[in-house]
């Protein structure tokens, strides 16, 4: 492949290529500084205990969101509000989560990513308490919109930790994980709380979940280090390569693990325009021993940043001029598509099986929640891990490089499937089957569900992540660090999220099971079939689409 193939975003050389041959040493992406702080530099147990706080977080959050979720009617009963109104809440909560990350995720980068996860956790707990006391549709879409403002950064911040620590062939399985209990945390919550509700009402299911969010709080304190790190991007840069065997190698023995480390470092020659790759030349350099964690540093906090007024105004603009963008459009689209599906088993599920034939207890409708939080688990840790081994497949069949778009083939297992699972939600209720019908198609869904976003949030990270700003010592280049193409299409998904509660229960209750079966088994298929489009344009519009983006992280 000729070296102008390379000049475009989402396309990597993975693999060095001598003639023929393509060598087994993958290029680590983006290249980690000789910095020991750098997070990029962290041996692998350090790296994984801050997956483990980010995840205690994502399952918390989505478990104060979800909470009340299998216990709607008898909610409905106790406050008088009628299942319509508790779905739209739920709608208002999501759209907050959306519109506030244009908020959080900048200030993440100007005050720093651990305030504002301990902000994020402790601000839900209060608000969650105030949920308890909440009189009347008013107080309880306020209470949803608060909440979805505390717990906006488990839908965003998340993924961009994960990137500032994990390399590009890395990231899928912690981000599968990561999804895997976005997904699953939505699914437990119901689970729990059919239990708590029939032992001591639905007030005690508030006072837990807020006591589980205060010790997630405590944790973070104690155990959750900061991962902004300001790394240098000059035109001599260093780019360091592993053999597959010590990648996948533990750092248990820093100095056995980086034995076999080779550093090559590139040459960049900058175009006046789009500082674009024009050559690269491999040279030996001396490796850095990954770095351990240093014990609990609860005192440590990251200074505001110098640009932090600058960071956040181009925050919240940002994102929302990336719309003349058809990837950020498509991207959005998908990750909507799959957030919905869940919502669907969540807004359903108590009307459906509360009601004849079926006639479930609380406790009983909240147990079938069990299904989708299960099924979540092979479809986004395995997920994610597959997806990782794809790339670096395909990679190698592609001379060495990889391309944004190849991931995307995988899309082949959610486009069969989830509408498979659809039609089992509808018409196994609408003709009186056996209630494992509804239960069996609630796991399909939610088995590729986690494995659709995966693939949506790697694709968008793949196109856009990689491009740098020409000033990379000021405001534009801490901006571009946010992920603004990240915050677009979040926000896009949860407006179209928004608007789906509203027509959930019209749809399925008022325009009949069977009819809403086939429509939603109809719309998925469509939706999935946008695929084909990205799959051959997809490298097209990430060129075309380069320098408009640029254009805006360079303002």
């Amino acid at each position: 492949m000729s070296v102008g193939e390379l000049d475009v975003p989402g396309t990597a050389r993975i693999y060095q290529e001598e003639g023929e041959t393509v060598q087994n040493a993958v290029t680590l992406i983006p290249t980690p500084s000789k910095n020991p702080d750098d997070p990029l530099n962290w041996t692998r147990k350090r790296k994984y205990l801050m997956l483990s706080c980010v995840v205690f977080y994502t399952i918390t959050a989505t478990i104060l969101s979800s909470d009340l979720y299998s216990v709607f009617d008898p909610l409905s009963d106790s406050t008088g509000l009628s299942l319509d109104q508790l779905n739209v809440g739920t709608g208002y909560l999501y759209l907050f989560i959306g519109v506030s990350t244009l908020i959080s995720q900048p200030a993440s980068l100007a005050f720093g990513k651990r305030p504002t996860y301990l902000v994020s956790a402790f601000g839900a707990a209060l608000v969650n308490i105030w949920t308890a006391f909440a009189k009347g549709n008013s107080q309880w879409i306020a209470s949803r919109l608060l909440l979805g403002f505390f717990i906006s950064p488990s839908f965003t911040l998340v993924e961009v930790s994960i990137a500032d620590v994990f390399f590009l062939h890395e990231r899928s399985f912690p981000i599968g994980l990561y999804i895997n209990f976005l997904f699953g945390g939505v699914s437990l919550g119901p689970i729990l709380s059919g239990y708590i509700y029939e032992g001591v009402g639905w007030r005690a299911i508030i006072w837990l979940s807020t006591g589980l969010t205060v010790i997630m709080g405590i944790v973070l304190f104690f155990f959750l280090e900061e991962t902004t790190f300001e790394r240098e991007h000059d035109t001599l840069s260093s780019i360091t390569s592993r053999n597959d065997a010590e990648v996948e190698q533990e750092e248990n023995d820093p100095k056995t693990t980086d034995k076999g480390d080779k550093t090559t470092t590139s040459v960049q020659n900058e175009h006046s325009q789009s500082r674009r790759l024009e050559s690269m030349d491999i040279t030996d350099a001396t490796p850095f021993t990954p770095t351990p964690w240093p014990g609990p540093r609860f005192w440590k906090f990251m200074k505001p940043h110098k640009h932090a007024l600058g960071i956040m105004t181009r925050g919240f603009l940002q994102p929302l001029a990336m719309y003349r963008l058809p990837l950020i459009w498509w991207s959005g689209l998908m990750y909507a598509t799959y957030q919905i599906c869940f919502n669907l088993i969540a807004a359903i599920s108590s009307g459906i099986l509360a009601a004849p034939p079926y006639n479930f207890s609380t406790s009983a409708v909240g147990l079938t929640f069990l299904s989708p939080f299960l099924s979540a688990i092979p479809g986004s840790v395995y997920g994610g891990y597959i997806t990782d081994k794809f790339v670096l497949r395909q990679a190698k069949k592609n001379h060495g490089i990889a391309e944004a778009e190849h991931k995307l083939k995988l899309y082949i297992i959610p486009a069969a499937l989830c509408p498979i699972g659809l039609l089992m939600m509808g018409l196994g209720p609408y003709y009186g089957a056996h209630w494992i019908v509804y239960v069996l198609g609630c796991a399909i869904v939610n088995l590729i569900g986690p494995l659709a976003t995966i693939l949506t949030v790697s694709y968008v990270f793949d196109c856009y992540h990689p491009i740098r700003p020409k000033t990379e010592h000021g405001v534009q280049a801490c901006a571009q660090d946010m992920a603004p193409y990240l915050l677009s299409t979040v926000l896009l998904a949860m407006v179209f999220t928004f608007g789906f509660n509203y027509v959930i229960t019209p749809w399925c209750f008022g325009w009949g099971l069977r009819n809403f079966a086939i429509s939603s088994a109809l719309i998925i298929t469509v939706i999935n079939a946008t695929v084909l489009v990205v799959l051959k344009w997809g490298k097209r519009l990430r060129r075309s689409g380069e320098r408009h983006y640029r254009k805006i992280i360079d303002w």
